[in-house]
């Protein structure tokens, strides 16, 4: 039993091998579209180009046409899907919930594999993670929870912490989620939690009148955070507190703990599931994949800076300790 077990599998396998390596004898075009924000955008697109190449969909094979898109700008999202349909991408790579649903309000035809964070299924994309429906597929790079484990890693880093901002984007339902999570956490440990609208902190020039004095900072993934991001990170070197986020990259290179997944990585994974659509299999019966590792990387350097020693237990647990 078990070798007829095996010989399915190994069928199964190698029928996808053929299938990909005959989807790209010839080009297929794929489209990329994605917010308008750094550095995070090119190190998507990154990723998704190493994935296609690990799998043997280098530039000569599948072309990658992009779109950048300005954050809430619904008729710029639906001009890209617009130009997706007229242009016969094959299969359309999208990064966000809002991005999704917008090009698959316009091209429901066209297959779309998404990157987003929180529940798909909540915020109405998928019908479940094991068989999403509506033609799409794809990978979340955050839950819920994550946000109570960012807000726990701060506690063990700043016990006395008790006032805590939390800077987040509430017309996201992604970050909505994580800060439930978060205030549910916050209860349990003793802290109150002060709620700072991604899009006020970014406007804002006085971001210590809008949060007054804190004892830490996290900061949620989804939504405008990244333009909040800057402001956050000054607000904490100002109040020299403690700030907990989602992912180490250059725009967040002073936070001082980071516990998440990188977006290189996310979108090299989703990579195989672009190839699996290529392949000819419907993106709607492709289970939707959730991450299974995430990184603790500890700034000890920003940390020394803003005077805070960081435990040996939580050294310990890092994946990365930069000096």
């Amino acid at each position: 039993m078990r070798r007829y077990a095996l010989a399915a599998r190994i069928w199964v396998a190698l029928g996808f091998a053929i299938s990909t390596a005959l989807v790209f004898a010839a080009p297929a075009s794929i489209g990329f579209v994605a917010p308008d924000e750094e550095p995070r955008y090119t190190n998507l697109l990154l990723g998704l180009r190493q994935g296609l190449q690990a799998i043997g969909a280098g530039a000569e094979s599948v072309t990658i046409v992009e779109h950048r898109i300005r954050r809430g700008d619904q008729a710029q999202a639906l001009g890209a899907a617009e130009s997706l349909r007229a242009g016969n991408a094959r299969v359309a790579f999208v990064v966000g919930t809002e991005l999704t649903k917008s090009i698959r309000s316009v091209a429901k035809e066209l297959p779309i594999v998404f990157i987003t964070p929180g529940d798909p299924v909540r915020a109405g994309l998928a019908a479940s993670l094991a068989r999403p429906g509506n033609n799409l597929t794809g990978m979340t790079f955050e839950f819920a929870e994550l946000s109570a484990k960012r807000l726990e890693l701060l506690k063990d880093i700043v016990p006395a912490a008790r006032r805590v901002g939390v800077v987040f984007d509430p017309r996201d339902g992604s970050p909505k989620q994580g800060f439930a999570a978060a205030k549910e956490a916050a209860a349990r440990l003793g802290m109150q939690l002060v709620e700072l609208d991604a899009e006020s902190l970014s406007r804002s020039s006085n971001s210590a009148a809008l949060a007054g004095k804190l004892d830490g900072l996290i900061l949620i993934p989804g939504g405008a955070i990244s333009k909040a991001i800057e402001p956050a990170l000054t607000l904490a070197t100002a109040q020299r507190i403690a700030s907990v986020g989602w992912v180490r990259n250059e725009a967040t290179r002073e936070i001082t703990l980071s516990y998440g997944v990188n977006d290189v990585e996310v979108a090299r994974n989703a990579a195989r599931l672009v190839a699996r659509v290529l392949g000819g299999q419907p993106a709607g019966n492709l289970p939707i994949e959730q991450p299974t590792r995430f990184e603790l990387v500890v700034n000890l350097k920003a940390a020394k800076a803003l005077g805070i020693t960081i435990p040996r237990s939580v050294l310990l647990r890092a994946d990365e300790v930069i000096q």
